[in-house]
């Protein structure tokens, strides 16, 4: 009896031990597959910004400054800051995508979940901390194309991290 106990005990450790290494797995690909997906969304938003000759925001500067208390003094700073804050938000809304990922979704559906809880996040939180205008009194230029630099970011990190799923065994 005592035998039976301690193999079924093996295997509910192993088991455990298994869906902690794949959730952690999934966090980390998806961290990586932000990075690259912010990558993307930052040639997107170039490319745009050239055909446009539309200025760059600040208004994730002016978040990250109102919400972490930090300062930039001067252009170069604020241009290093805007940059690294970024890198740093796509890279950690990767994560989230891993997590997507550890619960089974993929594809459309995952990528569909990542894009709208990314770009719903931005047209809540940046009026929340009013640094941006309401979106009402966005204008459709500007909502059109901060959702397709959203979508180019949630494809990318999608394709990136279902690719690095798919060589795994689950």
């Amino acid at each position: 009896m005592i035998r039976i106990f301690r193999k079924k005990e093996k295997k509910i450790k192993d088991k455990a031990i298994q869906s902690i290494g794949t959730f952690t797995g999934d966090l980390g690909r998806g961290l990586f597959a932000g990075l690259v997906g912010t990558f993307a969304m930052s040639l997107s938003q170039f490319i745009e910004m050239e055909i446009t000759k539309r200025e760059g925001s600040d208004s994730p500067l002016k978040a990250a400054e109102k919400v972490l208390d930090i300062h930039a003094d001067n252009e170069e700073a604020k241009s290093k800051l805007l940059n690294g804050i970024h890198y740093t938000y796509g890279t950690a809304w990767g994560g989230f995508r891993g997590i997507i990922g550890a619960m089974g979704l993929k594809g459309i559906p995952a990528n569909a979940l990542h894009f709208s809880s990314v770009f719903g996040t931005e047209l809540v939180m940046l009026p929340g901390l009013k640094v941006a205008p309401p979106v009402k009194e966005w204008g459709v230029k500007e909502i059109s194309a901060s959702g397709i630099h959203h979508i180019v970011y949630a494809l990318v990190s999608g394709v990136v991290f279902d690719l690095l799923k798919s060589g795994r065994k689950s």
